[in-house]
């Protein structure tokens, strides 16, 4: 009778495990428009010097981590504040970025390094003085305002 090797038993139950993660995830949703643009209010309106941006697909904290670990490599990014500058919310596909003072992300870099974890940067959510703009980005890392929300 031959062993398998414990190498090979690993492989199988981690390809395994990796699959029922990911049928889990399958039934899971994107939040609203409505939502994601209230959420973004309270986030804007209770952090001050952060980058709030919505990242499509982003339904499970594991998909979420190349992200992570990408936009907290950018300049300007305060690693002192969430988890090496990045709170990411799974619920709303927002992911928050903390700003060191008077820092400005360059949306350029933003949308390589979100593309580069295998997703989409769709838009930037901003506070004005009486209301939440949610700016989609355009090729060339334009923006254009798409809907905004009365505080």
């Amino acid at each position: 009778m031959k062993l398998i090797p414990p190498s090979v038993v690993f492989g199988i139950l981690l390809a395994s495990f990796s699959q029922i993660l990911a049928n889990d995830d399958k039934d899971k949703k994107e939040a609203t428009p409505e939502a994601r643009l209230q959420a973004a209010e309270v986030e804007l309106t209770k952090h001050s010097q952060i980058a709030l941006i919505y990242v499509k697909g982003l339904v499970c904290p594991s998909c979420g981590i190349g992200v992570s670990k990408n936009l907290s490599r950018m300049p300007g990014v305060d690693k002192k504040r969430f988890k090496r500058g990045i709170e990411m919310d799974t619920k709303t596909q927002l992911v928050k970025i903390a700003l060191t003072d008077q820092s400005k992300l360059d949306k350029k870099e933003i949308l390589e390094r979100v593309d580069d974890a295998g997703f989409n940067a769709i838009e930037e959510y901003k506070l004005h003085d009486d209301h939440i703009d949610a700016h989609r980005f355009e090729p060339g890392a334009s923006s254009v305002v798409v809907h905004h929300s009365k505080k």
